[in-house]
């Protein structure tokens, strides 16, 4: 076909080319108009009405076949779409604005496997997304001009890794966490407390614990079950389940008709725990059904058929017929000598026993122990298990504040090194005992010191006698969450979250000891804890993430770690822009704002060019978007790296980054509300994003503008009468979500807007660009509207708002009686080709 130069003033001229867009509409005689200036930066949009005739130099009827046939292929949407693709790489799509509502942290996604066609049409536009954290389900909101729509995510696609319960009734974003207060339980005390909490509700919500479920607790055993049952309470939605074991489940388990095992097992009789949820009683408590308050044991099978459909694994504990020497903890003084004291706190009035034992292999026969106690200490009597091995002789002299006993050991027999397997061999026994204590809990310090004739004496070695009213079980250090998102390096800005410690008694009650723990960091270049121990951060100086960072936790005696998986962006971050190359639009003038410098013209600009005063040039425009990936270092022996949802997928970071992110060479190029980079004069420049809390490079991307300039090749358009929107999950990824956007053309109603979204072809040989009206500003595109049949529609600007795009607007008419086909043209007032 042949391509049309349009000039003011001057004839229109043909040149034979070929043609860019099928010949699919040419039945329809049309009219159109060309602006008298070329620049247009002072004219209003025109509209093509009989009285408008005069003021531009229009053409109509059997216009000139090959321009009819032109505008025709271009023109109409449906025709086009398909073919966009074959003249760029990033074929025009329905530039729709996305938000994500009521979600504390999401982010959009780019796959790494994405279809480069998936938004290859006019009509629709896909985005993937992710709610990282919320509370209540998000609602994805899409917009275009004055058209609006909003969906709220369905709960079926928010997946949650821990049952809770019914998702009417209790927020969908819970997760519920089991911890054995006890691993190790003993026939002695044959009692088994498991702590439950949420991990994601605000601690804050008051109303969020008014009816909060039961849980019951199971331990099977070969084929026998027991149970227990706690109900979730207070601020922080916790409760203690009980259950009592039964003696002979410590026995050794059978292996045959009237066989046993005789053989002790080192890591204890295996025995699994796991939880159901149930909602509680009118009453408050959790009794209801066949089941009873507190504890129920059922022999046989069908009580494990009964709720194993609903059975959640807790974890594993492991039954002990003896005491575990780990009760004692160790003392070493020298090479030869080790006293060993009970790690258990103890009350007042209580006697602690030291046992004081020498190596197997030492060769000492006298040596004299000294222990040195407070006031409030009795020490009582020193006696010897072995009389006819040790003589023991024991003086006890005060002195000021501090009692201190001698005893004096002296091997009578052989030593007993042949006779015992044993690295050590008890000498004697002291007995202390706790008379009197200032506070309830604390710790009582005892000194010793062991003196060899001759040899002298070795350093002073300090123990200590933990004293506490209370009969504590353990401490468990709570989390509002159980993952932290590292955005700190991104923005600067500390991400922290709120700790809780709570002490565990043998009767189950719990209690806040927050303000008397101590706390320390395993890693401090993953995760930091304040010093008051009441929430742990990052503040972007952190280098790494890891899936089980811990922080450790210290109330007297007791101790437990907290574990929390820490999430970082992975350096360095991608910069992704559309077009790295912008060039000049041959023929395109943008107003020059007063605050504005005018870009430089070009050395080869024709007359026609120079004649538009106050008008600049115009460079092509592209859009930027920041991307990463979240990454943690493994828990294995290799570390190797996790991904957040997997590796390939990145997010869309932009909107954390903008305020970092600049051009080195501003005169060069520019960013327009950090997603849309705009040339100015030729040159070269680097897009760069800085870190927040140092003068290091995040990332960095090299943009050239050059003086080659390009042509408007095509032109196309979609109507927009409003929108509809569809979500679905992701098929590489179902924590991913997908939201398709789709354009409705048809106006069913009398006054009823429609939008106008334009996209331009530009070329230079051999590369080609397609600009989309989101790219420019709605001031800075010249384009006009016009129609055939007055009394269908009416055109406007109603459509122009701040927003990426800049479509024009239309109407139908409201006396229209009878129903009419409206045609709209968009073409540039300037030349269409060079």
């Amino acid at each position: 076909m042949k391509r049309l130069h349009v000039h003011l003033g001057k004839s229109i001229q043909e040149e034979e080319v070929a043609s860019p867009v099928p010949l699919s509409w040419h039945k329809h005689p049309m009219q159109v108009c060309v602006a008298k200036e070329v620049c247009g930066c002072n004219a209003d949009p025109f509209l093509c009405g009989d009285r408008e005739l005069r003021a531009l130099r229009c053409s109509g009827g059997n216009f000139n076949k090959p321009l009819q046939q032109f505008l025709g292929g271009v023109i109409e949407g449906h025709g086009v779409t398909d073919n966009i693709q074959r003249f760029s790489s990033l074929p025009p799509y329905l530039p729709v604005s996305y938000h994500i509502l009521r979600a504390e942290t999401s982010f959009f996604l780019k796959e790494a496997s994405q279809d480069l066609l998936r938004n290859s049409s006019l009509q629709s536009r896909a985005e993937s997304f992710f709610t990282y954290k919320t509370r209540q389900p998000p609602v994805l909101n899409a917009s275009y001009g004055p058209f609006s729509v909003e969906k709220v995510v369905p709960l079926d696609l928010m997946l949650t890794s821990n049952f809770l319960g019914p998702t009417n009734k209790f927020s969908f974003d819970w997760k519920l966490k089991a911890h054995i207060l006890r691993d190790k339980v003993y026939l002695s005390r044959p009692r088994v407390q498991v702590l439950f909490h949420i991990v994601g509700r605000d601690w804050g919500d008051r109303s969020a614990g008014e009816k909060l479920p039961c849980l019951r607790v199971f331990a099977f055993r070969e084929t026998r079950e027991v149970r227990g049952s706690c109900r979730l309470r207070g601020d922080l939605g916790l409760c203690v389940a009980e259950l009592e074991l039964l003696a002979s489940w410590f026995s050794a388990p059978t292996l045959g008709a009237g066989r046993k095992k005789f053989v002790d097992q080192p890591e204890g009789t295996p025995v699994e725990l796991y939880y159901t949820v149930h909602p509680g009683s009118e009453r408050g408590d959790c009794a209801g059904g066949d089941f009873r308050k507190g504890n129920a044991i059922r022999p046989g099978k069908d009580g494990l058929e009964e709720t194993t459909s609903h059975l959640q694994r807790i974890g594993t504990v492991g039954l002990y017929r003896a005491q575990d020497s780990a009760q004692l903890s160790e003392l070493r003084l020298d090479g030869n000598v080790v006293i060993w004291l009970p790690s258990r706190p103890v009350k007042q009035g209580d006697v602690v026993t030291a046992y004081v034992t020498i190596a197997s292999n030492s060769s000492v026969d006298f040596f004299i122990l000294r222990a040195k106690v407070k006031k409030g200490v009795n020490i009582l009597s020193a006696q010897t298990r072995e009389p006819r091995q040790w003589g023991v002789k024991q003086e006890v002299g005060s002195g000021g504040k501090h009692v201190t006993a001698t005893v004096a050991c002296q091997r009578l027999g052989p030593s007993p090194r042949n006779r015992s397997s044993s690295l050590f061999n008890e000498v004697v026994q002291m007995n202390f005992e706790i008379a009197s204590f200032s506070s309830l809990s604390g710790t009582q310090p005892i000194t010793w010191q062991v003196e060899y004739p001759r040899k002298g004496t070795t350093d002073i070695a300090v123990s200590e006698i933990f004293v506490s009213q209370k009969d504590l079980v353990g401490i468990v250090p709570l989390a509002m969450d159980t993952d932290v998102l590292n955005t700190a390096i991104l923005t600067g800005k500390t991400v922290a979250m709120p700790i809780k410690v709570v002490s565990v008694e043998e009767n189950s009650a719990v209690m806040d000891i927050s303000e008397s723990v101590e706390c320390k960091s395993a890693d401090e270049d993953v995760i930091k804890v304040s010093d008051r121990c009441d929430y742990i951060f990052v503040n972007g100086k952190e280098i790494k993430g890891k899936m089980d960072a811990v922080v450790n936790f210290t109330y007297q005696y007791l101790s437990a770690p907290l574990h929390v998986t820490v999430w970082v962006p992975r350096l360095p971050l991608q910069i992704e822009v559309s077009d790295t190359e912008l060039s000049q639009i041959k023929g395109w003038r943008v107003p020059i704002v007063t605050s504005k410098r005018p870009t430089r013209e070009s050395e080869d600009e024709d007359e026609e060019e120079r004649r538009g005063r106050g008008c600049a040039l115009q460079y092509q425009h592209a859009t930027v978007r920041v991307l990463t990936q979240f990454v943690s270092e493994g828990a294995g022996p290799w570390g190797q790296p996790s991904y957040l949802l997997s590796p390939d997928w990145q997010f869309d970071i932009t909107h954390l980054v903008a305020d970092f992110m600049k051009l080195e060479e501003p005169h060069v190029a520019t960013l327009q509300d950090s997603r849309v980079l705009v040339g100015r004069e030729v040159g070269m420049t680097t897009i760069q994003v800085l870190s927040p809390l140092s003068d290091s490079i995040l990332a960095e991307k090299t943009i050239t503008v050059l003086d080659d300039k390009v042509s408007v090749t095509d032109l196309a358009i979609q109507l927009v009468a409003g929108l509809s929107v569809t979500l679905y999950p992701n098929a590489e990824n179902s924590k991913a979500i997908t939201a398709v956007v789709t354009a409705e053309e048809l106006l069913r109603t009398p006054k009823q807007h429609n939008c106008v979204a334009a996209h331009c072809k530009k070329r230079i040989h051999p590369k080609r660009h397609v600009c989309g009206n989101e790219d420019h500003a709605s001031d800075t595109s010249p384009f006009v509207i016009t129609r055939l049949r007055f009394s269908v529609c009416t055109t406007g600007c109603g459509c122009r708002r701040k927003m990426p795009g800049s479509p024009h607007a239309l109407r139908r008419g409201a006396l229209t009686k009878i129903p009419g086909v409206f045609i709209v043209f968009i073409f540039l007032i300037t030349k269409l080709s060079s």
